[in-house]
């Protein structure tokens, strides 16, 4: 067949799949880079694209009887997906108990329909909330809220730094150093019936750049320290503008002595963009900690994130 001007010559083909296979390995096989640089932690958000991606070209390169191409493509693919198995084939074999129920939501500050916001949260009877990009004008129409849950903690903040903790149970004052810093984060103790709690409420900067990369990793590592000395149960919730394919969220597992209360349960998209979904709100567990139920809300109710729901059951002192 005579090759027309919009045809890839086989020189330009060749060029074009090493680039992609190139560009997938650094997005899955070269996601440990991350810790360094923020360009390739970003691509390591998108882990089942780039898994998509090296299916399709193995499939190419199979139909082309590349094999070798085929087989490597194959191992990087599994390489990839294997560590994803557990959100999916590991769900904890415990009876239903009765847990503390735990719900975190960025509420987008300037949500247009704020309204359906206050009967739905009224709803879930959750012990405890927290609300991300919760300014003023949120904390106002939400106000009811109170009389159910008496002991709240605000970073006092507008925009995308405005946050608020409401509970069922007394907190403790929050750290003052974390309601002072320029991204506002919440660390205090619920005493919750069967105990102290640690809640560690965050909205990290997005990584866009160098400078708010390493912000974010900094709160990351701070909040580790804390999660690992805690000497009680912990719980880290909220939109953590990362996904567990990451190496910075691996690294705040692995520093702070915690899990991911998805495993088990799915591993499912919480914010989108743009046609893009990524899983980046969290509620992480000590190992302590039960996981009784854990789920994404699939409504958006006017957010670009859904809420996050854990029913957790704590050891009794």
């Amino acid at each position: 067949m005579r090759r027309t001007w919009w045809m890839p010559s086989k020189g330009v083909k060749e060029k074009l799949l090493a680039i992609l296979v190139g560009v997938a390995m650094l997005g899955t096989l070269g996601a440990p880079l991350g810790i360094w640089s923020s360009h390739i932690e970003r691509m390591s958000h998108f882990r089942w694209w780039w898994i998509g991606l090296l299916v399709v070209l193995a499939g190419w390169f199979l139909w082309k009887r590349r094999h070798g191409l085929a087989a490597f493509a194959i191992a990087v693919t599994a390489w990839a997906a294997v560590p994803l198995f557990p959100y999916w084939l590991s769900k904890p074999a415990i009876a239903k108990e009765k847990g503390l129920k735990f719900l975190a939501w960025n509420v987008l500050w300037e949500n247009p329909t704020k309204e359906l916001a206050l009967p739905w949260l009224a709803n879930q009877d959750a012990d405890v909330l927290l609300l991300t990009e919760c300014t003023n004008d949120w904390r106002e129409r939400l106000s009811p809220l109170r009389e159910e849950y008496p002991h709240h903690i605000s970073s006092d903040r507008d925009g995308a730094e405005g946050m608020w903790l409401l509970s069922r149970y007394p907190l403790d004052a929050a750290d003052p150093d974390g309601l002072a810093a320029a991204k506002p984060w919440i660390s205090t103790v619920m005493h919750a019936p069967d105990g102290p709690v640690r809640i560690l409420g965050m909205h990290p900067r997005t990584p866009r750049s160098g400078q708010r990369f390493d912000q974010r990793n900094e709160q990351y590592d701070h909040a580790a320290g804390i999660a690992a000395n805690a000497e009680m149960p912990v719980v880290l919730l909220g939109d953590l503008n990362c996904t567990p394919f990451s190496p910075w969220f691996q690294r705040l597992l692995k520093r702070g002595k915690l899990r991911d209360s998805a495993v088990g349960f799915g591993l499912h998209t919480t914010w989108r963009s743009n046609g893009i979904g990524l899983p980046i709100d969290h509620i992480l567990v000590s190992d302590d900690c039960r996981v009784v139920e854990r789920k994404v809300h699939p409504d958006w109710m006017g957010s670009d994130h859904r809420p996050v729901i854990a029913v957790l059951a704590f050891p009794s002192p």
